[in-house]
């Protein structure tokens, strides 16, 4: 009996080779060669897991949280928003600050909603403490943070100052990796704020 072989099952039999052809290409080809160092920084990047950033109502703030957030989506890491209500001497610590942490719940839920247009779990934290850094390095060693990320306004820094104190004290002092974003000024000049 004759075989006959119809367009179709000519066409049929052209894409199986060619699937067949691309996976064992797939499957046989060798990936690049990291050198050993690129690797290993590599590596380092990877082991993300929870990711402190401070939060104020301010453009700088919510940029940080924005590069936390490209930082940690690739390890879904978590994201932990912490508002530091500083607290004045003549008061108590545990003083009641309504204005404060208004402006806090405000700022995280900002926050919150950048965390949540990159699929990434957030918690917010409102902290009361002296100064805004030791809020902040108190709750990167309560959560064991791998990172921080400030923001840095150029509005709170004194005339002279490269960094603004709360930012220097928290890369002078934190157990683990500090990044800090210094946007340019053209880049924050056509940002319009939020109302």
């Amino acid at each position: 009996m004759p075989l006959h072989v119809g367009l179709l099952g000519s066409v049929i039999s052209v894409v199986f080779v060619l699937l067949l052809a691309l996976v064992f290409r797939w499957m046989f080809r060798v990936p690049r060669q990291l050198p050993y160092e690129v690797a290993q920084i590599r590596r380092t990047v990877n082991q993300l897991r929870t990711v402190v950033v401070p939060v104020v109502r301010a453009l700088s703030s919510e940029r940080a949280v924005e590069l936390a957030c490209r930082l940690a989506q690739p390890q879904q890491a978590k994201i932990v928003l912490v508002h530091v209500v500083e607290v004045p001497l003549s008061l108590p610590l545990d003083a009641a600050m309504p204005l404060q942490r208004a402006a806090g719940d405000e700022a995280i839920a900002v926050g919150v909603t950048i965390c949540e247009t990159h699929e990434l779990a957030s918690d917010g934290v409102t902290i009361p403490a002296r100064s805004a850094w030791e809020g902040i390095l108190r709750v990167a060693r309560e959560r064991h943070a791998d990172l921080i990320v400030l923001g840095l306004d150029a509005k709170m820094r004194r005339p002279g100052e490269e960094l603004s104190r709360n930012v220097a004290q928290v890369v002078r002092r934190a157990s683990c990796e500090v990044l800090v974003d210094r946007p340019a000024a053209a880049v924050m000049e056509h940002v319009q704020p939020a109302s």
